[in-house]
């Protein structure tokens, strides 16, 4: 795990990169997607994304950093391409992720800056449940090809077939049995003079290892007034650690990670920011 004293001098998003590398080979997941709206359009989203980390060095006990961030979905192209070997109708998707400090001039992100990714998804790949016809787990993004580019560097082709959202992207994670909490809810959002009626769930996630333990709760609003089908998500990640001799009942919080997000705008002329070949 992290040590205190790490996360004492990184920044909030250094730590969630951080932890994505730690959490690769244990889970990755859709979340994000639920259906496809028309091409050219889009949503951005608005939020927090706030750090507490348990320190036994400090009075008060623990450290909380709270840094903001922004989010875009857009749909920017269409193109039959082969997958599975069948040619099939594909779309361009670009995901776009702004970390920092909450400036009068925007997001300050420092060295990192926006990630973005613009990634060629089979249509029909895209569902809103955790498991497809086929009973497969919904827990990546399959892509035929894509790219990414990171703060100012260059724009790269990714050398994978799937695109994992948790947890670099988001935090939300493809529940496996998520629960019903209010079929018609009017979520709080940030887009003025609009409202949406949406699907109120919520879904837990545990990933445990000998000494770690992750548990992922998170509450989301479905709805298809919005582009990609979120309306808005709370999601708390309290993360775990003890001996990995010691038994399951030493468990003890070491940090949490809470994201809060909410449509913010809702884009009729979505465009790619990604120049590629």
């Amino acid at each position: 795990m992290i040590s205190q004293t790490m996360m004492t001098r990184k920044s909030l998003l250094l730590t969630v990169c951080l932890l994505a590398a730690f959490n690769t080979s244990r889970a990755a997941a859709q979340g994000l997607l639920f259906y496809l709206p028309e091409d050219k359009t889009g949503v951005e989203y608005e939020g927090t994304i706030e750090l507490t980390s348990i320190r036994t060095d400090i009075a008060e006990g623990k450290e909380t950093i709270t840094k903001a961030r922004e989010m875009s979905i857009k749909s920017v192209g269409r193109e039959d391409a082969e997958f599975e070997g069948v040619v099939q109708p594909c779309r361009w998707i670009e995901i776009k992720v702004v970390t920092g400090t909450a400036g009068e001039t925007g997001i300050e992100t420092g060295p990192v800056g926006a990630r973005i990714y613009k990634v060629l998804v089979p249509e029909a790949k895209v569902i809103a449940e955790p498991t497809d016809a086929n009973g497969i787990p919904n827990i990546t993004l399959p892509i035929v090809r894509g790219f990414r580019r990171t703060g100012e560097s260059q724009v790269q082709p990714m050398k994978t077939n799937a695109l994992g959202i948790y947890p670099t992207v988001s935090q939300l994670i493809n529940y496996p049995e998520p629960e019903v909490v209010a079929a018609s809810e009017t979520p709080q959002t940030k887009v003025a003079n609009m409202s949406f009626n949406a699907k109120h769930m919520r879904g837990v996630y545990v990933m445990e290892s000998p000494d770690s333990r992750s548990t992922n709760n998170g509450n989301f609003w479905v709805t298809q007034e919005v582009p990609f089908g979120l309306a808005r998500w709370e999601v708390v990640v309290t993360r775990e650690s003890k001996e990995s001799t010691a038994d399951r009942d030493k468990f003890q919080e070491v940090e949490n990670v809470k994201t809060t997000m909410s449509v913010k705008r809702i884009l009729n002329s979505a465009e790619s920011e990604l120049v590629t070949n």
